[in-house]
């Protein structure tokens, strides 16, 4: 079971390593970091958070193929594998006594799997720029997956007001966001998408402060607590980005370019918090193999209740 297990675990890291390579000796296309990072999520940050079956891992790298050949039906076909298995997932949650931060950390990947199916199949949903295709999958793989889950795990170590209210505004914020976005594609409602932006930022800053106490507690390794610390400083960092591109319509010289916001944002939230972040909490025994639902070891002294 082991020798699978890492057997898995080494398919997994060669295909992003084979998605991080840049195509050919041209210019790097302007979504390359973005699939990159989109990938990251589906090949290691989910294997982080719990032990994945073959034919999940198998519907992993198909689908990080998929993103690596030209769209059109063949990557669709590629593709609908994760589809399939992100969607039997959020039905397993839903139906499930679990949580729900962790039940959404389950439902909004499936999500993302349908935009990126989408994008693969070259598919523009409301004739949305098959960029915002694409960057809405992410988002649903990144901000739907390891902030939801995070703000879980805080709130079922530390229980209070402050952590619950960090729950309710990323369970809320997550897709607040995305309906924003498409009520300024629409020109209708532009209000929404800074409020939604506000929403999820406030419940992020939250999970943000709350990884930083934590890292500062004694109790758990030096690296288990420098995990903690670097989490919560790169969400920080990431949410006061968001923050200022939200309200760009508002405060133009506040927000930075698309493809900065991309690439420093992005990178902060895949590397740093999320990364970081599921890393540290593994190593606190937060997860365990072979159980959907994520436990939480005693809360050690000095964490905020």
């Amino acid at each position: 079971m082991k020798r699978g297990s890492n057997f898995k675990k080494l398919l997994v890291t060669l295909m992003w390593g084979f998605v991080l390579v840049p195509p050919g000796s041209g210019d790097v296309p302007p979504d390359y970091w973005i699939i990159s990072l989109l990938t990251f999520a589906i090949l290691i940050l989910m294997f982080i958070e719990r032990e994945l079956g073959w034919s999940e891992t198998i519907a992993a790298l198909l689908v990080s193929f998929a993103l690596c050949v030209p769209a059109g039906k063949f990557a669709a076909m590629l593709a609908c594998p994760w589809l399939l298995a992100r969607s039997w997932d959020a039905v397993l949650a839903l139906r499930g006594r679990t949580n729900p931060c962790q039940a959404c950390s389950r439902v909004f990947p499936a999500i993302g799997a349908a935009w990126l199916v989408a994008h693969r199949a070259n598919w523009t949903p409301w004739n949305f720029d098959p960029l915002i295709v694409l960057l809405t999958a992410a988002h649903f793989h990144h901000a739907g997956f390891s902030l939801p889950l995070m703000a879980g795990l805080n709130a079922k170590a530390s229980p209070g007001c402050w952590t619950q209210f960090s729950c309710v505004s990323v369970l809320a914020g997550v897709p607040l966001v995305a309906v924003g976005i498409t009520c300024t594609h629409f020109g209708v409602l532009r209000f929404v998408e800074p409020f939604g932006v506000a929403v999820l930022v406030l419940g992020a800053l939250g999970v943000a402060v709350s990884q930083l106490r934590r890292g500062l507690v004694k109790g758990c390794g030096v690296l288990v607590r420098t995990g903690f610390i670097v989490s919560g400083a790169s969400l920080l960092v990431a949410m006061i980005l968001a923050m200022g591109f939200g309200l760009r319509h508002v405060f133009p010289n506040l927000a930075l370019s698309m493809p900065r916001m991309w690439m420093i944002h992005g990178s902060l939230n895949a590397f740093g918090f999320g990364l970081c972040g599921l890393l540290a909490w593994r190593g606190c025994g937060a997860f365990r193999a072979g159980n959907r639902d994520f436990h939480v070891d005693p809360v050690p002294p000095g964490i905020p209740r």
